[in-house]
């Protein structure tokens, strides 16, 4: 009986966990960081998502010169998402993780100088079950 229990609290856990990665609440939250930029495209992050052996999750969409575009991370507790941006030749150009100071930033603001294909690549920090949220925008 405790191990039906038990179970039990794990999957309830589990999925009230996941469904606030898809709550109105949780993404309204996380478009207050988009500021003045004006909406794109939210990508829903999970490691649930991920390939199997996979520990991270691509997106690609073309920027255009002269824009500048805002990226943010909004991930549950502290899984800490890692945001980094690709140009067309797969080199890294930004990323909201700064690894020598080991400090995670909210967002991503990318003033763009080519017209492109640019990669956006998802990962967390933690190897355990996590889920976020991301959304692009774009300003002139």
């Amino acid at each position: 009986m405790k191990k039906i229990l038990l179970f039990s609290l794990v999957i309830i856990s589990t999925t009230s966990y996941f469904a606030q990665c898809s709550s109105n609440t949780f993404y309204d939250d996380c478009s207050t960081q988009l500021d003045k930029a004006l909406f794109i495209k939210a990508f829903s992050i999970s490691t649930s998502d991920m390939k199997k052996g996979e520990k991270s999750v691509e997106y690609n969409y073309v920027f255009s010169k002269g824009t500048t575009y805002t990226i943010t991370s909004c991930d549950i507790e502290s899984n800490k998402m890692i945001i980094e941006l690709y140009d067309r030749n797969k080199k890294l150009i930004a990323s909201n993780y700064d690894k020598t100071k080991r400090k995670f930033y909210p967002k991503i603001a990318y003033p763009c100088s080519a017209t492109g294909v640019y990669y956006l690549k998802y990962k967390f920090k933690s190897d355990d079950d996590a889920c976020g949220i991301s959304m692009l925008g774009f300003s002139k």
